[in-house]
């Protein structure tokens, strides 16, 4: 058992170190995914981090595996380059899937020729095209998992670490020596890949990954248990990229779409459709890959009566799961699938609804914070927000059109947020007791945030709003970044400085372009420009401890 930790922390040291040079060379020479329609990333991403990963694989295999046939080793490595390469090849220029598709099954067929394949029938001409359909299938439905922020480096580094445990238990050098380099590769690579992402793995790391699990299944071995309780042990280890494979595939099928074609419709982007968070979907799949890893294990040591049964059953709930799964994504998203970002934003005239549509661009869970007076925001531009915040704009906007105005802003606000389904919300910000007390829920929403944007025209309705009693204490309190964003930074804080007091703002987004590190350069009348600059800012912060340093305008002088 040495052994293979060795190999699993050389494997995962090696990953760790190699990630960062690919993060470096990817960004200085354009080798990143860009932000899409499907993606949830908002600013380009490293896309090398499958480099990495084959070459902590590979290295800790040549070095430190022991027992292993020349010839079986030879064919994986070949096998696992070449895939490796080709999706190398699609992350940077794009690859026809019949062409991915062809070079997967020369991948296979040169395990074929290493004599790795598949038993299980006893008829070459039965288990040759078996193995095929394995390796393939096993790749692409990695390559289909690999939709979310570290999703399949920990699902494959689960699967790796089950294979790991079977492997010892019934003796299998050459098993162990590569689900140990698995395990320690995803592992190292995942610190760089958990959510917020730093660097992805693209293709050349998401095919890698599932040809090797493939192989992974293909070799285990049980010499003194009988074949008919262990045959499915690899299928319950690979149980769910095999589930969410199967699923999206009946899916399309049944929609009439390409299963060729990208899509927000795998299993993890059903779990956020349903409320889930971003990082609450990839660890609760963690634990289920987990869950079926100990299953797989009691399985192999099982009578055949019982694992086949424990099969069945499993079947029976995959199935009721993918009716559920399929009927979430008939209904409207309660959960969007967007980042794990909490945003209270506080702006004011025409100049903040860009800010508002770029906030609502990075999360669904922004919270305008509005205060009644005599700078409130008027009732044609509150009509705009609401069109921002809206879950049907067009909708709500034709609504809209025909309703006059009545009552006060308080009760326009309260009665259009249960009136209209908006994926944010607005929050008046002073309580019906007592004018200079913060209302519950603008207290609630400063101390819940992860982010707080202040902008566009101040004494609209952002210097009312910082001058109730209590939300400047709270926004000096927070340990988030609190950023203002204003064409002219220098003029705005000083105003806020002077009706609000110091040490409000942490973060800075303008469109000068000067080299501070609180500093982010946007154009202001952009949406996705000021998402992509907030994305930023909130990326450094989950990576820093501690409250933010507050700046001041006499940086200016």
């Amino acid at each position: 058992m040495t052994q293979y930790i060795l190999i699993a922390v050389a494997a995962g040291l090696l990953a760790f170190i190699v990630t960062p040079a690919t993060l470096i060379f990817a960004r200085r020479n354009g080798f990143v995914a860009e932000p899409g329609p499907r993606k949830t990333h908002h600013i380009p991403i490293p896309l090398l981090g499958g480099v990495a990963i084959w070459a902590a694989f590979v290295i800790s295999l040549i070095f430190f595996a022991e027992g292993a046939e020349f010839r079986e080793l030879a064919a994986i490595i070949i096998g696992g380059t070449l895939v490796s390469v080709v999706g190398l090849v699609d992350d940077h220029r794009g690859m026809r899937p019949r062409t991915k598709l062809f070079w997967q099954v020369i991948a296979a067929l040169i395990l074929v020729v290493g004599n790795v394949r598949v038993r299980f029938l006893g008829l070459p001409w039965l288990d040759i095209p078996l193995t095929i359909f394995w390796v393939v299938g096993i790749c692409n439905a990695i390559n289909f998992m690999d939709n979310m922020d570290g999703l399949a480096a920990g699902v494959a580094a689960v699967a790796a670490g089950t294979f790991l445990v079977i492997a010892v238990i019934n003796g299998q050098v050459l098993v162990s020596s590569l689900a140990a380099a698995l395990l320690g590769a995803c592992l190292g690579f995942l610190v760089y890949n958990f959510h917020p992402a730093l660097t992805f793995m693209g293709d050349a790391g998401s095919l890698l990954l599932g040809f090797m699990l493939a192989v992974l299944g293909i070799k285990l071995n049980f010499p003194h248990t009988s074949q008919e309780s262990v045959w499915m042990v690899p299928l319950v280890v690979l149980g769910l990229p095999i589930f969410d494979t199967t699923l999206v595939t009946l899916s399309r099928l049944r929609r009439r779409v390409s299963v060729a074609q990208g899509g927000a419709d795998h299993t993890s982007h059903r779990m956020a459709r349903l409320g889930l968070s971003h990082r609450r979907v990839v660890v609760s799949l963690y634990f289920v890959g987990i869950a079926l890893g100990v299953i797989a294990v009691i399985m192999s040591v099982s009578p055949p009566v019982y694992a086949n049964t424990t099969l069945g059953v499993m079947a029976l709930v995959a199935v009721f799961v993918i009716i559920v799964l399929e009927e979430a994504y008939r209904q409207p998203a309660t959960s969007p699938f967007r980042s794990d970002l909490r945003l209270v934003f506080i702006g004011g005239g025409e100049e903040m609804l860009p800010l508002l549509k770029g906030a609502m661009d990075v999360s669904q869970r922004v919270t305008m914070l509005i205060t009644p007076g005599e700078n409130e925001i008027s009732a044609s531009r509150l009509k705009e927000c609401i069109n921002i915040l809206a879950d049907y704009p067009q909708a709500v906007s034709s609504v809209l059109a025909n309703i006059e105005p009545r009552g006060s802003l308080t009760e326009m606000v309260s009665l259009w947020d249960e009136a209209f389904r908006l994926r944010g919300r607005m929050a008046i910000t002073v309580a019906l007791e007592s004018a200079a007390s913060p209302s519950e829920a603008a207290i609630s929403a400063i101390s819940k945030c992860d982010l707080i944007l202040i902008g566009g025209e101040l004494r609209e309705n952002v210097l009312p709003t910082l001058q109730i009693g209590g939300i400047a204490d709270l926004l000096r309190r927070s340990k988030r970044a609190r950023v203002l964003a204003h064409p002219d930074p220098q003029r705005a804080l000083k105003e806020i400085e002077a009706n609000a007091g110091k040490d409000l703002i942490t973060h800075i987004i303008t469109n000068n372009q000067i080299e501070k590190p609180w500093l982010e350069v946007a154009n202001l009348k952009k949406s996705e420009r000021v998402a992509e600059a907030i994305t930023r800012i909130w990326l450094r912060r989950t990576r820093v401890r501690g409250t933010p340093a507050p700046i001041s305008g006499s940086i200016y002088e």
